[in-house]
């Protein structure tokens, strides 16, 4: 699929994320966890569910399309992309534990949610990197012994 396509999806569910909570209206929920909200307060905000749902979808596919511009370097991408996903659960954590509103409940859900679905890259980037790196060892070591001698002088 070409990365335009990509851009214009992740863009379109950022903007279908805000046209939901519009539609939904603020919440004011005091929860500590955010499986708390899974748990308990899903049946009482399916609205705001669906929208929390979708930009963590969002936040997963902008990263995985931030890292797709780099070419094969697939530990590098895991280390990045573990980084931002410690970084979301500790802000979601830090927002959700001292009650602090720098960004709306959704949006911190949306957060600790996304760390957690961006563990997932991280072990599929992780994984890669290895694969790739025993196949790169594999090619390396093959050599055609009937290919005749290459001369360097010329």
């Amino acid at each position: 699929m070409k990365k335009e396509y990509v851009g214009a999806t992740i863009v379109a569910l950022y903007i279908l994320s805000y046209v939901l909570d519009y539609l939904a209206g603020p919440i004011d929920i005091a929860i500590t966890n955010p499986f708390i909200f899974l748990q308990e307060q899903l049946p009482t905000y399916p609205f705001t569910a669906v929208a929390i749902g979708i930009k963590t979808i969002a936040i997963f596919l902008t990263l995985f399309f931030i890292t797709s511009f780099i070419e094969k370097r697939f530990f590098l991408k895991a280390v990045i992309v573990f980084c931002i996903a410690a970084l979301l659960e500790l802000y979601a954590i830090q927002q959700l534990a001292t009650g602090q509103r720098l960004v709306p409940i959704g949006w911190t859900l949306s957060f600790a949610f996304s760390g957690l679905t961006l563990i997932l890259l991280t072990i599929i980037f992780t994984i890669l990197g290895i694969t790739t790196g025993i196949a790169s060892q594999f090619k390396k070591d093959t050599k055609d012994p009937f290919a005749p001698p290459t001369q360097q002088g010329q």
